[in-house]
């Protein structure tokens, strides 16, 4: 009897050794991953920091921003000459509709028949 509870002690003991072996493999990984994510988190601060970011970056930001603004009033344009477009194009078609609406004298057209002989 005393074999066996020291034999399922010593099981336990194993498990318990294995799984302390184990976190304490996963806490040197997360401490790595926490260091390196330190380590990105500064250099990027440092990159994009407004006091630190070269003057030639921020005047990309200052023409990328006034380049949006030009494309959105280009936008407004092109719609306008898109509705533009779309009436004149309705021209033709209104001219012959209204044509067509017009009497037409009664009586045949003169057409000529050839008489083949």
């Amino acid at each position: 009897m005393i074999a066996v509870a020291v034999g399922l002690n010593l099981l336990i003991a194993l498990f318990c050794l294995y799984v302390a072996w184990r976190l304490w493999r996963l806490s040197k990984t997360l401490g790595r991953v926490a260091d390196s994510m330190t380590n990105w988190e500064r250099s990027t601060h440092n990159t994009l920091n407004p006091a630190v970011t070269p003057p030639l970056i921020l005047r990309g930001q200052t023409g990328t921003a006034a380049l949006r603004g030009r494309y959105s009033q280009l936008q407004g344009q092109i719609q306008r000459l898109n509705q533009a477009i779309a009436v004149v194009s309705l021209v033709p078609m209104a001219s012959r509709w209204l044509g067509s609406r017009k009497v037409r004298p009664s009586g045949k057209l003169g057409r000529s028949r050839k008489t083949i002989g």
